[in-house]
Protein backbone atom coordinates (compact mmCIF):
# COMPACT_ATOMS: atom_id res chain seq x y z
CA UNK A 1 0.00 0.00 0.00
CA UNK A 2 2.81 2.40 0.85
CA UNK A 3 4.33 1.71 -2.59
CA UNK A 4 1.08 2.80 -4.27
CA UNK A 5 0.92 6.01 -2.23
CA UNK A 6 4.51 6.93 -3.11
CA UNK A 7 3.86 6.09 -6.78
CA UNK A 8 0.75 8.30 -6.73
CA UNK A 9 2.74 11.14 -5.12
CA UNK A 10 5.46 10.89 -7.78
CA UNK A 11 2.89 11.14 -10.56
CA UNK A 12 1.74 14.50 -9.14
CA UNK A 13 5.20 16.03 -9.20
CA UNK A 14 5.83 18.44 -12.04
CA UNK A 15 9.27 19.70 -12.94
CA UNK A 16 10.08 23.02 -14.62
CA UNK A 17 9.75 22.98 -18.39
CA UNK A 18 12.48 24.65 -20.44
CA UNK A 19 12.25 26.62 -23.64
CA UNK A 20 14.42 25.39 -26.52
CA UNK A 21 17.82 27.03 -26.65
CA UNK A 22 18.78 29.04 -29.68
CA UNK A 23 21.30 26.81 -31.37
CA UNK A 24 21.82 25.62 -34.89
CA UNK A 25 19.56 27.08 -37.56
CA UNK A 26 16.87 24.88 -39.03
CA UNK A 27 16.55 24.85 -42.83
CA UNK A 28 12.76 24.48 -42.85
CA UNK A 29 11.94 26.66 -39.83
CA UNK A 30 13.19 30.25 -39.97
CA UNK A 31 14.01 32.03 -36.73
CA UNK A 32 11.42 34.56 -35.57
CA UNK A 33 14.20 37.14 -35.36
CA UNK A 34 14.75 36.80 -39.11
CA UNK A 35 11.35 38.14 -40.14
CA UNK A 36 9.98 40.30 -37.33
CA UNK A 37 10.61 43.97 -36.68
CA UNK A 38 13.11 44.07 -33.82
CA UNK A 39 11.88 47.58 -32.92
CA UNK A 40 8.31 46.42 -32.27
CA UNK A 41 7.05 47.31 -28.77
CA UNK A 42 6.65 43.67 -27.67
CA UNK A 43 10.16 42.77 -28.85
CA UNK A 44 11.64 45.71 -26.95
CA UNK A 45 9.61 44.85 -23.85
CA UNK A 46 10.60 41.15 -24.04
CA UNK A 47 14.26 42.11 -24.22
CA UNK A 48 13.88 44.51 -21.28
CA UNK A 49 12.28 41.99 -18.88
CA UNK A 50 14.60 39.95 -16.66
CA UNK A 51 13.03 36.52 -17.24
CA UNK A 52 15.53 34.84 -14.91
CA UNK A 53 13.91 36.74 -12.02
CA UNK A 54 10.68 34.81 -12.62
CA UNK A 55 12.58 31.52 -12.96
CA UNK A 56 14.12 32.11 -9.53
CA UNK A 57 10.89 33.28 -7.91
CA UNK A 58 8.71 30.42 -9.15
CA UNK A 59 11.16 27.50 -9.27
CA UNK A 60 10.28 26.63 -5.66
CA UNK A 61 6.78 25.63 -6.83
CA UNK A 62 8.18 22.86 -9.03
CA UNK A 63 9.83 19.51 -8.40
CA UNK A 64 13.26 18.41 -9.62
CA UNK A 65 11.75 15.32 -11.25
CA UNK A 66 8.47 14.37 -12.86
CA UNK A 67 6.72 15.40 -16.04
CA UNK A 68 7.96 18.69 -17.52
CA UNK A 69 5.60 21.61 -17.15
CA UNK A 70 4.94 24.57 -19.38
CA UNK A 71 8.06 26.78 -19.29
CA UNK A 72 7.74 29.60 -16.78
CA UNK A 73 8.61 32.31 -19.32
CA UNK A 74 5.92 31.04 -21.69
CA UNK A 75 3.30 30.98 -18.94
CA UNK A 76 4.18 34.39 -17.48
CA UNK A 77 4.53 35.92 -20.95
CA UNK A 78 1.05 34.70 -21.87
CA UNK A 79 -0.39 36.00 -18.59
CA UNK A 80 1.16 39.43 -19.15
CA UNK A 81 -0.16 39.54 -22.73
CA UNK A 82 -3.60 38.43 -21.55
CA UNK A 83 -3.82 41.33 -19.12
CA UNK A 84 -2.13 43.83 -21.42
CA UNK A 85 -4.49 43.17 -24.34
CA UNK A 86 -7.53 42.08 -22.26
CA UNK A 87 -7.73 38.56 -23.75
CA UNK A 88 -9.40 35.62 -22.01
CA UNK A 89 -7.88 32.21 -21.25
CA UNK A 90 -9.80 30.52 -24.07
CA UNK A 91 -8.95 33.14 -26.70
CA UNK A 92 -5.20 33.51 -26.11
CA UNK A 93 -4.26 30.41 -28.18
CA UNK A 94 -5.95 31.83 -31.28
CA UNK A 95 -4.27 35.22 -30.94
CA UNK A 96 -0.89 33.70 -29.98
CA UNK A 97 -0.76 31.53 -33.13
CA UNK A 98 -1.73 34.47 -35.33
CA UNK A 99 0.70 37.02 -33.85
CA UNK A 100 4.43 36.28 -34.18
CA UNK A 101 5.23 39.06 -31.72
CA UNK A 102 3.27 37.22 -29.02
CA UNK A 103 5.35 34.12 -29.77
CA UNK A 104 8.62 36.06 -29.54
CA UNK A 105 7.52 37.77 -26.31
CA UNK A 106 6.85 34.37 -24.73
CA UNK A 107 10.30 33.06 -25.63
CA UNK A 108 9.58 31.43 -28.98
CA UNK A 109 12.52 30.90 -31.31
CA UNK A 110 10.73 29.41 -34.33
CA UNK A 111 7.25 30.21 -35.65
CA UNK A 112 4.68 27.76 -34.35
CA UNK A 113 1.35 26.85 -35.96
CA UNK A 114 0.02 25.38 -32.71
CA UNK A 115 -0.37 26.79 -29.19
CA UNK A 116 2.04 24.83 -26.94
CA UNK A 117 -0.33 23.98 -24.07
CA UNK A 118 -3.98 23.73 -23.09
CA UNK A 119 -5.58 26.96 -21.81
CA UNK A 120 -6.67 25.13 -18.65
CA UNK A 121 -2.99 25.21 -17.63
CA UNK A 122 -3.46 28.91 -16.82
CA UNK A 123 -5.79 27.88 -13.99
CA UNK A 124 -3.30 25.26 -12.75
CA UNK A 125 -0.47 27.81 -12.80
CA UNK A 126 -2.52 30.46 -10.96
CA UNK A 127 -3.48 27.85 -8.34
CA UNK A 128 0.14 26.74 -8.00
CA UNK A 129 1.65 30.20 -7.45
CA UNK A 130 -1.37 31.62 -5.62
CA UNK A 131 -2.41 35.21 -5.28
CA UNK A 132 1.03 36.18 -3.97
CA UNK A 133 2.70 34.84 -7.12
CA UNK A 134 0.35 36.73 -9.43
CA UNK A 135 1.01 39.88 -7.39
CA UNK A 136 4.78 39.37 -7.90
CA UNK A 137 4.28 39.29 -11.66
CA UNK A 138 2.33 42.53 -11.78
CA UNK A 139 4.47 44.22 -9.13
CA UNK A 140 7.48 43.52 -11.35
CA UNK A 141 5.74 45.05 -14.37
CA UNK A 142 4.83 48.19 -12.44
CA UNK A 143 8.34 48.43 -10.95
CA UNK A 144 9.85 48.05 -14.42
CA UNK A 145 7.88 50.99 -15.77
CA UNK A 146 8.18 53.15 -12.68
CA UNK A 147 6.10 56.25 -12.06
CA UNK A 148 6.39 57.41 -15.67
CA UNK A 149 4.14 54.61 -16.93
CA UNK A 150 1.08 56.88 -17.10
CA UNK A 151 2.96 59.58 -19.03
CA UNK A 152 4.64 57.41 -21.68
CA UNK A 153 2.47 54.32 -22.06
CA UNK A 154 -0.78 53.92 -23.90
CA UNK A 155 -1.86 51.50 -21.14
CA UNK A 156 -2.86 52.44 -17.61
CA UNK A 157 -3.77 50.41 -14.55
CA UNK A 158 -7.46 50.28 -13.79
CA UNK A 159 -8.64 49.65 -10.25
CA UNK A 160 -11.99 48.05 -11.05
CA UNK A 161 -13.04 44.79 -12.67
CA UNK A 162 -16.40 43.09 -12.81
CA UNK A 163 -16.40 39.77 -10.95
CA UNK A 164 -19.09 37.56 -12.51
CA UNK A 165 -19.18 35.06 -9.66
CA UNK A 166 -19.85 37.69 -7.00
CA UNK A 167 -21.86 39.92 -9.39
CA UNK A 168 -20.30 43.23 -8.42
CA UNK A 169 -17.31 45.41 -9.15
CA UNK A 170 -14.26 44.76 -7.05
CA UNK A 171 -10.80 46.36 -6.90
CA UNK A 172 -8.30 44.46 -8.99
CA UNK A 173 -5.25 45.60 -10.96
CA UNK A 174 -5.94 45.44 -14.68
CA UNK A 175 -4.37 47.01 -17.75
CA UNK A 176 -6.64 48.84 -20.16
CA UNK A 177 -6.01 51.00 -23.21
CA UNK A 178 -6.37 54.76 -22.88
Amino acid sequence: MQYLVSLWYKSLQIMIGKLPKKGQRDLFRPLLEDFIDMNHELVLLANKIDWSYFEKEFSSYYSKNGAPSVPIRLMIGCLLLKYLYNIGDERIPEVWVRDVYFQYFCGGIFFSHKFPFDPSDFVHFRNRVGEAGIEKIFAYSVKMHGKEVEKKSKFVLSERRYNRTIRHFQPMPRCVKR
